[in-house]
């Protein structure tokens, strides 16, 4: 787009617009002019050129494509115009315009847009950011040529890319006519010649823009020379930025990122992200160059980065997980996005644009994982490469669109210390949790959603002997233990035929042959606690798992229930006396109102002989005081003749 900058009167503005035009025409080359000055309809009405009001062509443009644009624009002849309907250029969508250019700039070779009279710095800045050259015509006074000079230094300061073209209108044997004043900034001014003669000649319909005598017509057609250096060097040089904001750049995002899809299908198996990010970005250079489109560094750099979230990874949750401070991401449909953050939830500004895209993603989730969501199946667990944690829900349960949430794979693995200096529990209670490992001593990890449990069950994995065999069962893999000899099991849901399943059930028996020493369970939810009771009193000892709870007493009676769950017919005292038997400590973490992670309790469970069956016993208990002991808190211990070796 070329921009006609108002330092003459808008006839004088207009009749170069038309004139370079004609001379367009003449050539059978496309142009077009976008005039945004005021009432200047009847202008072209009475020149006889093709008009549309803007106010129209913005209202429909978005749903037209490249041919059904140029038929619109152009039913006939090679130049036509668009002009106001109202006075008020400021009513207009700065972003429909920015579409409207980018629209022309496929199709036509030159576009040429007046600039209105009462144009402010807002409307200038948008117009020569969109220019790839700016004509600035002036008489050939001293007071029409400083304003032209003026008028450039205004324009430079909105872009710096900015191509002058300095346009002297020589009014031949006028009272203004003569030399105008010298400046380095108008040593390439093309001079035209004009007078008042030449410009009723002109406003008729019927002068000739062919005539190459006409020193009016050359001097147009050296303009039009210098516009084409302009348009080659911007092409070449990709400095034309159609500045995509808001709509426009989603638009111009989603229509890369469908022939992106496309063209990445036979690279699904790489998994070199250098290599991979590599070839994303020679394919969206590729699409651009073939759709003729230029940006600037600025948008081609969000490009690459926005649209290879979108092809390798989650597209708008990547930031999230790249976010090392935090822990929790919690997508609510359409309504928005929010995440955990120092334990506490905060609602960020992302927000998927509809359900279509957050269903996309899920998909592109439990596929990783060989599994599947759908009506039938609308709740799947998952987990991403890293090992995050992902839970999805959909429609029809879900009421309000999908939900996905993703707990977060911490990188660094926290270790006992780290833990220690985060105030989940102080030195001592970390040497006796040392102590009942070693000692091969049954323990349950109970506590609420996001208190820590499987953090808490990695660290002190790190106490088991090396030279001990661990399996691991999960529903889905996400425990890292801190071990070399570990075998990791993990649970399969149905096909979509029916088949296939393999229960948590099923690989505790199954790790029972596999010669282990300890067996831990990621977490208890059903019938798979009697399995688990049963190999940790059966040889097995020093076995460890979590389960859902909010202290020692509610662990024991969810574990009841679990193992009432399995559907051997067993007589619920039989039960509570095996859990008393086997299970020798539970740990109770909680989620304080501060965002804070503890330790609350440890409890030591006895069987006993009486009617009661078992005796809990607290060893430690985390309390809040003013002595500040561990993050404005401390461990009290009941047992004082407990031994940390």
């Amino acid at each position: 787009m070329f921009l006609i900058a108002s330092s003459v009167d808008l006839l004088k503005r207009n009749l170069i617009a038309r004139g370079l035009s004609a001379v367009c025409e003449s050539t059978r080359t496309l142009s077009f002019i976008v005039d945004f000055s005021c009432f200047s309809q009847k202008f072209w009405t009475a020149f006889g050129v093709k008009f549309k009001f803007i106010e129209d062509v913005l209202s429909v443009i978005s749903g037209l494509n490249k041919e059904a644009l140029k038929s619109y624009l152009l039913p006939a002849g090679f130049s036509a115009a668009i002009a106001l309907r109202n006075s008020n250029f400021k009513e207009l969508n700065p972003d429909q315009i920015v579409q409207l250019f980018s629209c022309l700039a496929k199709d036509i070779d030159y576009v040429f847009a007046i600039l209105p009279d009462n144009a402010d710095d807002l409307i200038c800045k948008l117009l020569a950011q969109e220019s790839r050259a700016v004509i600035f015509p002036y008489f050939s006074d001293f007071l029409s040529t400083q304003n032209a000079i003026s008028f450039y230094k205004r324009y430079l300061s909105f872009n710096k890319k900015i191509n002058p073209i300095f346009l002297k209108l020589d009014l031949q044997n006028h009272f203004l006519s003569g030399d105008s004043p010298k400046s380095e900034i108008l040593q390439n001014e093309i001079s035209v010649p004009f007078n008042w003669k030449l410009q009723e000649a002109v406003l008729s319909p019927t002068f000739s823009h062919l005539d190459k005598k006409s020193s009016y017509v050359c001097a147009l057609g050296k303009v039009l020379a210098v516009l084409a250096d302009c348009k080659s060097e911007s092409a070449n040089n990709k400095a034309k930025d159609y500045n995509y904001d808001g709509k426009n750049y989603k638009n111009l995002k989603n229509n890369i990122l469908i022939e992106l899809i496309e063209e990445m299908r036979e690279f699904v198996d790489e998994t070199d992200n250098l290599k991979l990010k590599s070839i994303v970005e020679s394919k969206i250079d590729g699409i651009l160059k073939k759709s003729e489109i230029f940006v600037s560094s600025g948008i081609t750099a969000k490009l690459y980065k926005e649209l290879y979230d979108e092809v390798a990874g989650l597209g708008i949750l990547e930031d999230f997980l790249s976010d090392n401070t935090i822990s929790e991401i919690m997508v609510n449909g359409t309504d928005g996005i929010f995440v955990e953050k120092n334990g506490k939830i905060i609602k960020t500004d992302a927000v998927f644009e509809n359900n279509k895209k957050i269903k996309s993603v899920i998909d592109k989730v439990v596929a990783h994982v060989g599994r599947r969501v759908d009506e039938s199946s609308p709740i799947v667990d998952a987990r991403l490469k890293d090992g995050s944690r992902v839970n999805a829900v959909i429609p029809p349960v879900s009421l309000g669109g999908p939900v996905l949430t993703i707990r977060k794979f911490l990188k660094d693995k926290l270790s006992a210390q780290s833990l220690i200096s985060s105030g989940t529990a102080d030195e001592k209670v970390f040497k006796f949790l040392k102590n009942c490992v070693l000692m091969k001593k049954n323990i349950i990890i109970s506590g609420g959603t996001g208190t820590g449990k499987t953090t808490l069950l990695n660290a002190i994995s790190a106490f088991i002997p090396d030279e001990e065999r661990i399996i691991t069962i999960e529903d889905s893999a996400e425990l890292q233990l801190l071990k070399t000899h570990v075998v990791r099991l993990e649970s399969r849901p149905k096909s979509t035929e029916g088949f296939g399943e393999i229960t948590i059930r099923s690989l505790v028996v199954s790790a029972l042959r596999m010669r282990p020493d300890r067996i831990i369970v990621g977490e208890c939810r059903a019938g798979e606690a009697l399995d688990m009771l049963q190999a940790m009193s059966t040889g097995h000892e020093g076995s460890l798992t979590t389960l859902h709870a909010n202290c020692a007493q509610d662990a024991i009676s969810r574990l009841t229930v679990m193992t009432l769950m399995a559907g051997m017919n067993l007589p619920e005292r039989s039960v509570i006396s095996q859990i008393a038997s086997t299970i020798n400590i539970i740990i109770q973490l909680d989620r304080f109102s501060d965002g804070s992670r503890k330790i609350s309790s440890i409890c030591q469970i006895d069987k006993t002989d009486n009617e009661q069956i078992y005796k809990i016993k607290e060893i430690v208990k985390f309390k809040y005081d003013s002595e500040s002991m561990c993050q404005g808190g401390r461990f009290i211990w009941t047992d004082n003749t407990i031994k940390f070796g």
